[in-house]
């Protein structure tokens, strides 16, 4: 069954107009690469369209109190090209794993959170990065941190009547992160586990850290269980104190996946420390 209507609004007004009037009929086609499967597949049946790729107010990088602020119709070879995105380690590395050159054109953050893709490589990144979005509808604007956002599977936090508007990175020039993937294949392919670390050290001894982990949950998830271990250690003790923990917030349900998972979490985890510790001080 496809949609009824199929609408092309230019302008973000327009967008939640019909966001309003059609609530939990419609939905959001941005760069389409994971909505566009599920109508065809059937699997949800909107009444309504909504394509915002023209809603040009949404589209841009620009930095802003102390953080870079992405639009929400941003693609993915975008935040590649700009400056202000390459200073976050772990983003930049997530942002060279997703798809292909071709999907990177279309593609877009906020479409991923909106789905709540639990294996989307910068999901995984933006919320280690302690990311948020600004959420838009006819009633007003709300800003949820990713954590906050992303809830059940294939479910967030996110209203039928509103708008991804824009995502917020904060800008911590004392932080380095670093993200892995693992995956059948090098490229083009969906993670079968990743992680993504950002971490503040002083003296060699980690003074904060912040641990997320992608395909190992129904949702992308923070993994504070791991975080725990790696705090006031030594890179070293880090690495070790890891190494074949299964963390607590992990929901490991396919019994094929599950001994591969189980076995790789710690380890990739461990890399990526290493990784974010080799990158240099004052990157994020």
């Amino acid at each position: 069954m496809t949609a009824q209507t199929f609408y092309n609004p230019g302008t973000i007004s327009e967008i939640l107009d019909l966001l309003d009037e059609y609530k939990e009929e419609a939905v959001i086609v941005n760069g389409g690469t994971d909505i566009v499967e599920q109508i065809g597949s059937g699997r949800i049946r909107p009444k309504a369209i909504l394509y915002i790729r023209n809603a040009g107010e949404l589209d841009y990088i620009r930095e802003e109190n102390g953080a870079v602020l992405i639009g929400g119709i941003t693609s993915y070879r975008s935040m590649l090209e700009s400056p202000l995105c390459r200073q976050f380690g772990g983003l930049r590395q997530a942002l060279t794993e997703i798809g292909s050159p071709p999907i990177r054109v279309v593609a877009t953050p906020a479409g991923n959170i909106g789905t709540s893709a639990s294996g989307a490589d910068c999901n995984t990144a933006l919320l280690a990065l302690g990311a948020s979005v600004v959420l838009s509808s006819k009633t007003g604007e709300r800003i949820l941190t990713l954590e906050d956002l992303f809830s059940n599977p294939g479910k967030t936090g996110l209203h039928r009547n509103e708008l991804i508007r824009q995502i917020r990175i904060p800008i911590n020039k004392a932080a380095r992160s670093s993200f892995i993937k693992l995956a059948k294949r090098k490229a083009q392919d969906i993670a079968q586990v990743s992680a993504c670390v950002c971490v503040e050290a002083e003296g060699g001894i980690c003074q904060k850290v912040t641990v997320s982990l992608g395909a190992v949950a129904p949702r992308t998830i923070r993994a504070k269980s791991l975080e725990e271990k790696i705090v006031h250690r030594t890179l070293a003790e880090a690495v070790a104190a890891v190494k074949g923990i299964i963390p607590a917030e992990a929901s490991l349900r396919n019994p094929k996946n599950r001994p591969y998972k189980e076995a790789v979490i710690g380890v990739i985890v461990g890399r990526a420390l290493k990784q974010a510790y080799a990158d240099g001080v004052g990157r994020t």
